[in-house]
């Protein structure tokens, strides 16, 4: 290659690079997840949920508040059928009330095996217990832990761009509901920072419940029930990692229920929660 190419490459890299430093939309990025086998990342979670009973027959008991503190490693094991593959141990948990802490317990050492494609969704995720049996209630889990798995957007995003993701929520089943009950995700680029070999992207995220009626069966009668409500926060994500560096969420859910054993009045229940994710270390 001759010097004038050569030097026309690197001016466009430079500008690239500081399109990205100030923030410009113009700057667009391909998000793509691509973390290095073999590397592990160790996590701290914490969540804060209070329920509060709005209407119903048990309106007027006081607010039932848990606090919940969740430390696990993901290990990168490499490309897998569909994707790449990742083993997350569950480390150790604490939760108050301490009353609780027995069903918890029974998560230390459990592992999950989750293949990832490279937008970051999860193509499969299977638990197993410390004898290495798979059981109904890990794979509720295994669930519940795609509905916290955001997807990297389809094309290339900028300061400013947003895309929107759309799961179902494993409450639908819990509860049998007759259609999926759903949760709409809006992630947007505030930021893109560059630092040393790394390039982290700042999103926020606003989480939705459309508030649509479903059908649930329980005990052989039938009710309706509405799930409102919104969270919302901030994600750190590292290119270097293909990995959330933290992340912070909380807003209220509004549980509506009526009919069946619910009584005339139906029931209404206010979940406040509060989540932040922080990645304590690397290797």
């Amino acid at each position: 290659m001759t010097r004038a190419p050569r030097l026309a490459r690197a001016a466009m890299a430079v500008a690239a690079l500081t399109g990205c430093r100030a923030g410009s939309s113009g700057a667009k990025l391909t998000l793509r997840y691509h973390p290095p086998t073999g590397a592990t990342y160790r996590y701290s979670l914490e969540q804060q949920n209070s329920v509060r009973f709005v209407r119903g027959a048990m309106r007027g008991v006081p607010s039932q508040d848990v606090k919940m503190h969740l430390y696990y490693t993901q290990a990168v094991t490499g490309p897998a059928a569909g994707g790449i593959g990742v083993t997350v141990t569950y480390d150790s948990t604490t939760i108050e009330p301490g009353g609780l802490a027995p069903a918890l317990d029974r998560m230390r050492g459990l592992t999950s095996s989750v293949v990832y494609d490279d937008r970051m969704q999860i193509v499969s995720a299977r638990f197993t217990g410390l004898a290495g049996q798979p059981s109904p209630l890990l794979e509720q889990m295994g669930k519940s832990f795609k509905g916290v798995s955001f997807p990297l957007p389809p094309e290339p995003v900028g300061v400013g761009d947003s895309w929107v993701s759309e799961i179902d929520l494993p409450l639908g089943e819990m509860v049998g509901a007759g259609a999926p009950i759903k949760a709409h995700t809006q992630l947007t680029v505030k930021e893109i920072r560059i630092t040393g070999p790394d390039t982290s992207i700042l999103l926020a995220v606003a989480t939705t419940f459309p508030g649509d009626p479903v059908t649930i069966a329980r005990g052989g009668q039938t009710a309706t029930l509405k799930l409102s409500g919104a969270l919302s926060g901030e994600q750190v994500y590292s290119l270097a990692k293909s990995a959330p560096v933290r992340a912070t969420m909380g807003g209220t859910m509004n549980i509506d229920v009526k009919g069946g054993q619910t009584g005339p009045d139906g029931m209404a229940i206010a979940l406040e929660q509060q989540t932040s994710l922080q990645l304590t270390g690397a290797k």
